[in-house]
């Protein structure tokens, strides 16, 4: 759920100017905020006091939900900023 199918790394990438590279760090902070966010929401509900479920659900659904639909928006970005200037070129 919280893993996208191909997740773009800086070794992937030729980046073309700053606004990609800016995408592509923001893209990086994300994936390694929401591990934590999901951690987190484990614990809560292992711990089965009833607080810390409704908190585990309101971090997934407000939180963990949003982080990773973002993330894939800004890799699906990233993705066709890059593949534009390929495409480009395979035509001429």
């Amino acid at each position: 759920m919280f893993d996208s199918a191909e997740t773009l790394t800086p070794s992937d990438l030729t980046l073309d100017n700053s606004l990609s590279t800016q995408l592509l760090e923001s893209v990086t902070r994300l994936r390694f905020i929401l591990p934590v966010i999901s951690v987190s929401v484990m614990a809560l509900r292992r711990q089965d006091a009833e607080a810390d479920v409704d908190v585990a659900s309101v971090l997934t659904e407000n939180a963990c939900l949003p982080l990773d639909s973002e993330i894939e928006r800004l890799e699906s970005i990233l993705a066709s900023r890059l593949t534009s200037p390929r495409q480009k070129e395979a035509r001429t």
